[in-house]
């Protein structure tokens, strides 16, 4: 009789949220975190943290908002996000549509603030896809 291996399963996206409201860190990680389909590795508020977090746990992909709370630092961060982790994919996150969010990388997805979790969900595994 001869076995077959089992199919490897679909890898859950690893990821850290950068967004300088505490309150909405964790009701994103909660959210996010009881789907099943997306493991929330780290958190943090600032720009220093988010390099420190993305660094310390090696995430698939991070969500920001691009507020930190200026919005050149928070395009700034996912500009050199980009150029330190090259493999690293970005959903950034706000209030308003993708204008001023954009920063033109086609591996970087927008998905409103208003958004459902399936919304959040769907942009971080669709981030790992492309």
């Amino acid at each position: 009789m001869t076995f077959s291996p089992r199919p490897a399963a679909p890898s859950i996206p690893r990821l850290v949220i950068v967004d300088a409201d505490r309150r909405v860190q964790q009701s994103l990680a909660d959210l996010l975190g009881v789907s099943g389909e997306v493991d929330v590795v780290g958190r943090a508020g600032d720009v220093r943290a988010a390099l420190k977090e993305v660094e310390r746990r090696h995430p698939d992909v991070v969500l920001v908002d691009p507020r930190l709370p200026d919005l050149e630092a928070g395009l700034a961060l996912i500009r050199g996000l980009g150029t330190a982790w090259p493999g690293l994919r970005i959903v950034t996150t706000g209030w308003n549509d993708t204008d001023g969010h954009s920063v033109g990388d086609p591996t970087t997805l927008y998905v409103s603030r208003t958004g459902s979790p399936e919304e959040f969900v769907s942009a971080i595994v669709a981030c790992c896809a492309r």
